[in-house]
């Protein structure tokens, strides 16, 4: 093959599904309303994948997906935050704040200075120097410096004083996303906790398979920097791809960031944390790690790392809420997959309209707009040219193809952001390159044969399941006959 690791995909289909979202903590929709269509990359590329979330994907695991955005009950909006350019609200600096004093007193919010402290075993130890009350003078003054600076201030590897003088020790740790069984205990402890799953129902293999894997294929990182220190205490990544963020005080894990590390962000994944740690907020603070993160790496020299993706934003979700507090942020518009300041008269209208598509375009243009989709929403729920269809805690939906329904065909018309399927010929389809052959147990070889030389016992279906597959992913995204190959995403139908 032309190239030794490309992007591999296997469509799975349009699909409809449970939903999480739009349902208590632990439980589904009783009916199959949340609407995508899916594919399975055996591999794939961080460039690739950088690609794809631009265009409204997201994955999980080796599950890659996108919401039909005109029919599913939760409109799910990709959103990005811009790390250079960040600065915070008076809720980032509060809960950096009382962090930070719990690392250098032992104080937690309510309590009252004592001159001792319990570590995190519940062993007692002395508190070396003074707490400050509600530390209100020290609020003030770190509220001249920059908030991402301050969330360092008591971190090991980042603390300017000595680190005996600390009621607690504090470390992050960038690391490939593994599961062990110090992360998967975690992850346990918090499934059950937070989102009331049942002890049998938590897996080393459902993490694994989700949360950790190796489906990004590891692309180093180019710095214009010397990061060679910072990259071996886990500050910084070598290569693109999956990584876990450790949180650890006095040397036990309390949170993991899952995120993808991508050649223009930082992909947020998952946030797992420990359910005893609910008081600190972590949620919140992971998102600015996470945001320190990508700016680290640009001011490294990270070439095009800027942004954050926080996943998705569900306009009428409560726990997705937190999201839109991080600014400034940028929305995508999932049918001509621009973005968009995320501004009031954005998010307002689309709390407004929680189902359906709009062009972003026609609700900022004007207010007399908004009042015209307001009107049309209210009259009728069916498709027109302008509207088809009708916390802290970080929470993120765990997609899995098994949740799904037997594939059907993309409805008319497409999902916005996609190809209209009839315009997709079967010349187009006659030239994409499949890979067959490929050893399933090295994960290696094989030739890619053009769709024209091969035989199909149902022609008709397998062109149909191509042509959707086009439509979804965009024919000038897959190798085929015509064309540059590098860059490419490959079929295979495995």
């Amino acid at each position: 093959m032309p190239q030794s690791s490309p992007t591999l995909l296997t469509p799975y289909g349009y699909s409809s599904g449970t939903c999480g979202y739009c349902s208590p903590a632990g439980k589904r929709s009783q009916r199959s309303t949340s609407s995508k269509y899916g594919m399975v990359a055996e591999q794939m590329t961080p460039e690739f994948y950088q690609m794809l979330i631009d265009r409204g994907w997201r994955r999980s695991g080796d599950y890659v997906y996108h919401p039909d955005m005109a029919r599913t009950c939760c409109p799910q909006y990709t959103i990005r935050l811009n790390s250079t350019n960040f600065k915070g609200n008076k809720k980032h600096r509060q809960v950096t704040n009382r962090f930070n004093r719990f690392l250098e007193t032992g104080q937690k919010p309510g309590e009252e200075e004592s001159s001792t402290t319990m570590n995190v075993d519940g062993k007692a130890q002395a508190v070396k120097g003074k707490g400050n009350g509600k530390g209100k003078g020290k609020d003030n003054e770190s509220s001249k410096r920059d908030l991402l600076d301050d969330l360092h201030r008591y971190e090991i590897g980042f603390i300017q004083r000595d680190e005996e003088s600390l009621a607690h020790r504090f470390e992050t740790k960038l690391v490939p996303a593994k599961a062990t069984s110090e992360t998967f205990e975690l992850y346990k402890a918090y499934q059950m906790a937070v989102h009331k799953d049942k002890p049998e129902g938590v897996t080393t293999r459902g993490f694994d398979r989700f949360l950790c894997g190796k489906t990004l294929i590891d692309t180093p990182i180019k710095y214009t920097d010397d990061v060679e220190r910072k990259i071996r205490n886990g500050q910084l990544p070598k290569t693109y791809g999956q990584y876990h963020l450790l949180y650890k005080l006095d040397s036990q894990l309390i949170g993991i960031s899952v995120i993808d590390i991508l050649p223009n962000c930082v992909s947020s994944v998952y946030f797992i944390w420990h359910p005893d740690w609910a008081w600190a907020s972590l949620g919140k603070l992971s998102a600015l790690y996470e945001i320190s993160l990508a700016r680290r790496m640009r001011e490294k020299g990270a070439q095009g790392m800027e942004w954050v993706y926080m996943g998705y934003w569900i306009p009428d979700c409560q726990k997705m809420k937190y999201k839109s507090e991080y600014s400034p942020s940028e929305l995508l518009d999932p049918g001509t997959n621009t973005f968009h300041s995320l501004d009031k008269t954005l998010e307002t209208f689309l709390i407004q309209h929680p189902k359906g598509y709009f062009p972003f375009t026609e609700v900022t243009s004007s207010q007399s707009m908004l009042d015209d989709h307001k009107h049309d929403a209210k009259k009728s729920s069916s498709p027109d040219k302008d509207v088809i269809g009708s916390s802290d805690n970080r929470e993120e939906e765990v997609e899995e193809e098994s949740d799904e329904e037997s594939p059907s065909t993309i409805p008319n018309p497409p999902p916005p952001g996609f190809e209209d399927v009839s315009n997709i010929s079967n010349e187009d389809v006659e030239s994409i390159l499949l890979l067959m052959g490929r050893n399933k147990y090295t994960k290696s070889g094989g030739k890619l044969i053009p769709i024209s030389n091969l035989e199909f016992r149902n022609q008709q279906a397998m062109y149909t399941e191509i042509k959707e597959f086009l439509s979804a992913v965009g024919k000038d995204n897959v190798v085929s006959t015509s064309g540059e190959i590098s860059g490419k995403a490959v079929l295979y139908l495995g």
